[in-house]
C-alpha cells in the first residue's frame, strides 16, 4: 500500500485539452489483441449524440483512423456523459453512460443513457439489447475484482456518491433514489459525500478498489472481496495533486492516475500546477 505520508511519482504530462463543441474522446480502452489488430475503443461525444468506436492504430503510434461505429444513439448533453470503458473478464466490451442531464433518462427503457451497456466487440449484443443495468445519474468509474465482479463508481447530485456493484437487469434508483436516500432501487455498497468523492476513474488492485475523486481532490481506498466492503475506506494525497480523473493498473502492479485540473471544471475545481496535467505513479505493493 502506499507508504504513510509518500508522494506519488510523475511519470508523465498530459497537455490540457479544451473540449469542442464537435466532439471529444472521452473513455478508452486497448482490445486484447491490440500487438495484432492495432485497435483501441473509444466512446466519443458529439454534437449531436455520443457514440462507441473502433480505432485503428498506426505502427509507429503516430496516427489512428476511425475504422467503424460499434454503438450509436447514446444522448449527448453538456455532461453527465459517463464516457468510461472497459474489457470484463467474459471478453465483451462494457460502457458506462450518464443521464445525460435529464434524470428520467437513467429510468427510460428506451434510452441508452444513465445505464450500463455491454456489446462485444463486433458491436453486436446479447439479446440484441445492449442495456445490463439501469439507474444510474453518471457512472465514471467501473473495474472487476479477480472473481468477475463487476463494480462502477457514480456521482450523486449533492446527497450522495456511491459505488454499485452490477447485477445484469438490476436498477440502481436513479432518480428516485440518490445512494441511501430513497426506496428503490439495489442499494450500494458504499456511499461518500460528494465534496468528499465526485468519484470518476476505478481500479482494481491488491484487495482494494482504487477510487479518483475529482471535488474531493484525493485517491480513495476501498477494501474490498466478492462484492463486499471489508474495511473502513482510506483517503490518500488529500489535495496534493488535484482532481484525479483516471485510475488504471499499470503493467508492473502500480496505480497510473491522471489528473484533470486544466478541464475548466466548474465544480470541485482548482488551479493548474507546474507541469499539470500529469501521470502519476502509486506503487501499491508495498
Amino acid at each position: 500500500m502506499p507508504a504513510e505520508g509518500g508522494a506519488a511519482q510523475t511519470v508523465g504530462e498530459v497537455p490540457g485539452v479544451v473540449p469542442k463543441a464537435e466532439g471529444g474522446l472521452m473513455g478508452i480502452v486497448a482490445s486484447p489483441d491490440f500487438t495484432t489488430d492495432r485497435t483501441v475503443y473509444a466512446s466519443v461525444t458529439g454534437a449531436d449524440e455520443n457514440s462507441i468506436v473502433a480505432l485503428h492504430i498506426a505502427e509507429d503510434y503516430r496516427s489512428l483512423r476511425r475504422d467503424r461505429v460499434l454503438l450509436d444513439g447514446i444522448r449527448t448533453a453538456d455532461r453527465h456523459h459517463g464516457g468510461r470503458l472497459a474489457i470484463g473478464p467474459d471478453g465483451y466490451l462494457w460502457i458506462t453512460t450518464g443521464d445525460a442531464f435529464e434524470p428520467a433518462n437513467a429510468a427510460d427503457d428506451t434510452s441508452l443513457n444513465g445505464k450500463i451497456l455491454r456489446i462485444r466487440t463486433d458491436g453486436t449484443s446479447p439479446d440484441d439489447d445492449p442495456i445490463y443495468s439501469s439507474g444510474h445519474r453518471n457512472v465514471q468509474g467501473i473495474a472487476f475484482g479477480p472473481d468477475g465482479t463487476a463494480y462502477v463508481s457514480e456521482l450523486g447530485h449533492r446527497t450522495w456518491d456511491e459505488v454499485n456493484v452490477l447485477r445484469e437487469g438490476a436498477d440502481y434508483g436513479w432518480p428516485e433514489t440518490e445512494g441511501v436516500e430513497g426506496g428503490t432501487g439495489t442499494a450500494p455498497i458504499w456511499t461518500v459525500h460528494p465534496d468528499d468523492a465526485s468519484p470518476s476513474g476505478m481500479a482494481y488492485a491488491r484487495g482494494s478498489l482504487w477510487i479518483g475523486a475529482l471535488g474531493g481532490q484525493r485517491l480513495w481506498q476501498l477494501p474490498v472481496e466478492a462484492g463486499r466492503v471489508t474495511g473502513e475506506a482510506i483517503e490518500h494525497y488529500p489535495g496534493e495533486y488535484g482532481r484525479i480523473r483516471t485510475v488504471e493498473l499499470a503493467p508492473d502492479g502500480a496505480l497510473w492516475l491522471v489528473t484533470s485540473n486544466t478541464d475548466q471544471s466548474t465544480w470541485g475545481g482548482v488551479a493548474p500546477r507546474p507541469g499539470d496535467d500529469r501521470i502519476l505513479r502509486v506503487d501499491v505493493n508495498q
